[in-house]
């Protein structure tokens, strides 16, 4: 079994019954973030139908803006997800900083609440990796999975001294600091993500699959010189780790 510990399947649009099929085909565990409500109640319906599709309800950062009044009344999603995301905050492609201090409630609210019902978290953090390593600190979160990670490096040593999972995602090829995270990271505190079909296509024009992680473990066994085999088995098995205490 492979993990895709990322995606946006209501990003597929005409795609997504040939994508659906490719997940059960080549077995591939997928938690289908959302960016909010609408996109949560699409991959709930998905999973009832395709058992390796695991919906996680979340307010991405960028739609902090217009879901940060009434949060309750997302608690009975929070409630029933295993995993809470995509949560975070996004300090370098969100522009208009008068939106920032919506960010931080939802995001607060979130962890909040992750850390009232006991849930996994699954964590954006784009120009703002300092300020979310001080909130998993304040809400003493376990295990936080942190999304495609470019930021510093010390910051990356802190996030990873706390806890933090990380996944690898999809421009392994070619970023060079994905690379040195990949090294510095010991294998069983990594995960595997695609975020999608547009990620792919972001980093090198190409339509990104979910089949794209077998490319990306392949990619990790060889900076990493471990069997391809070994690093897919340990992957699912820190999957399998962290998705057990939730």
């Amino acid at each position: 079994m492979f993990i895709d510990a990322h995606n946006h399947l209501d990003f597929y649009g005409n795609n997504l019954s040939y994508v659906l099929d490719m997940i059960r085909e080549n077995s591939i565990k997928t938690l289908a973030c959302s960016m909010d409500e609408a996109s949560y109640l699409f991959t709930r319906e998905l999973s009832k139908e395709n058992e390796y599709i695991i919906p996680c309800f979340g307010i991405h950062p960028w739609k902090a803006y217009e879901n940060h009044k009434e949060l309750d009344r997302f608690d009975e999603y929070i409630r029933e997800s295993r995993v809470i995301g995509e949560i975070g905050l996004d300090y370098y492609w969100v522009l208009e900083k008068e939106r920032y201090p919506y960010m931080v409630k939802v995001f607060k609210y979130f962890l909040a609440k992750a850390g009232e019902y006991n849930k996994l978290t699954n964590i954006h953090t784009k120009g703002a990796e300092i300020e979310i390593l001080e909130f998993l600190r304040k809400y003493s979160l376990r295990n936080p999975i942190i999304h495609w990670y470019s930021g510093p490096m010390d910051v990356f040593r802190k996030l990873l001294d706390y806890g933090c999972y990380f996944t690898i995602s999809v421009d392994i090829e070619s970023s060079e600091l994905t690379k040195e995270i990949v090294e510095a990271l010991p294998l069983d505190r990594i995960l595997t993500e695609t975020d999608g079909p547009n990620a792919l296509e972001w980093v090198n024009g190409k339509y990104g699959y979910p089949v794209e992680v077998k490319n990306i473990v392949k990619q990790i066994s060889l900076i990493k010189g471990i069997h391809y085999d070994e690093v897919k088995d340990e992957i699912l098995n820190n999957f399998n780790i962290i998705m057990d205490d939730y």
